[in-house]
């Protein structure tokens, strides 16, 4: 036989279990709402598919817009191991088989305010390639403007060397027997060959 008491607790202990799970939802709808509230998510203004020279896709190059800044982000893959010179350069032409090389079409380092490397708008961080051929890359980049890389018709380039940024101490001979980095150097980083070239579109273009 069930007690009076327990009789009389029954219909509290359902209703506190009810509420309590009905509570429950309600905060952890509160709380995913509260989340994706507070996430947005970034779209490309422009994009780049890069190519070797072999025309095979090696990657994407993608540039955002974010807080005055721009944001390049890349996902590469069947490239060598190791670093490569990795810039935007002036010219939106990529072809592999240029008549003076590979993807020399597509010019010198982006650089509207006539500076020496590595003070081209258009030099970056090296790309460092995985064992596997592989290479993610993110950086953000005050010194270019996402008008420019939306305005202005440029391409994104992979180099087979790394890249010395120009570094090259005093007491490093350059030709003529003059101390420090030579012309070249001065304008490309000893980057070496141009391995792969993407033109950057708008991304609607896409």
């Amino acid at each position: 036989m069930i007690s009076y008491w327990t009789k009389l607790l029954i219909p509290f202990v359902v209703l506190f279990l009810l509420f309590g799970c009905a509570g429950g939802e309600s905060s952890q709808q509160e709380n995913g709402e509260s989340a994706n509230s507070g996430e947005e998510e970034m779209k490309p203004a422009a994009t780049a598919e890069v190519k070797n020279v072999e025309n095979e896709s090696v990657g994407t190059v993608n540039f955002y817009n974010h807080e005055g800044k721009v944001i390049v982000e890349a996902n590469m893959n069947g490239l060598k191991p190791g670093h490569h010179g990795f810039h935007i350069h002036e010219k939106g032409v990529c072809e592999p088989d240029a008549e003076e090389g590979p993807f020399k079409t597509a010019g010198g380092h982006f650089n509207p305010d006539d500076q020496s490397h590595a003070g081209h708008a258009g030099d970056m961080p090296s790309l460092y390639v995985n064992e596997d051929g592989t290479a993610d890359f993110s950086a953000s980049f005050d010194r270019l403007s996402i008008d420019q890389i939306t305005e202005t018709k440029l391409a994104v380039m992979v180099h087979s060397n790394p890249d010395n940024f120009g570094n090259i101490p005093d007491r490093y001979q350059a030709e003529g027997g003059k101390t420090g980095p030579d012309e070249e150097t001065m304008k490309t980083g000893d980057a070496g060959d141009r391995e792969a070239c993407g033109v950057i579109t708008l991304s609607e273009e896409k």
